[in-house]
């Protein structure tokens, strides 16, 4: 029996399914470290979903972590999900701290490997303490 996986960014809307076959990957792996939280500024035009790892381009806003020619080092993970208009700003909590599932994630296409995930966070700017690890 196939599962899909409980779509987070559609948290409380209403809707019919055809089967109760859904999954809900577990987002955090372990209680330590403790997950911290901090706010960050987001630019105009930006969308993005709950859980997206992201770091600060350079006007200071959050994106999506990347490693191609546009580099943006990880810095933490989105507690909700943002969507901001032409000429809108906004601020959003991130989580700086916390040992999460890489499958709960949202990540940028360079993350393709679960080698790259794990190793993502390795030499972020402290006080960044963020721990990949696959589910046991």
């Amino acid at each position: 029996m196939a599962t899909t996986n409980i779509p987070y960014g559609e948290a409380g809307i209403a809707g019919f399914e055809v089967s109760n076959d859904f999954a809900s990957p577990e987002l955090f792996n372990s209680a330590i470290p403790h997950p911290v939280t901090e706010d960050f500024p987001v630019g105009a035009s930006t969308d993005l979903p709950a859980f997206s790892v992201v770091g600060i381009n350079g006007s200071g806003n959050l994106v999506l972590a990347q490693t191609s020619t546009t580099a943006v080092v990880p810095l933490g993970i989105t507690t909700a999900p943002v969507t901001t208009g032409s000429g809108e700003t906004d601020r959003i909590a991130i989580f700086r701290a916390g040992n999460f599932n890489p499958a709960a994630l949202t990540w940028h296409a360079d993350y393709d490997t679960a080698a790259k995930k794990a190793a993502a966070f390795r030499g972020s700017p402290s006080p960044t303490n963020i721990v990949i690890r696959e589910r046991l």
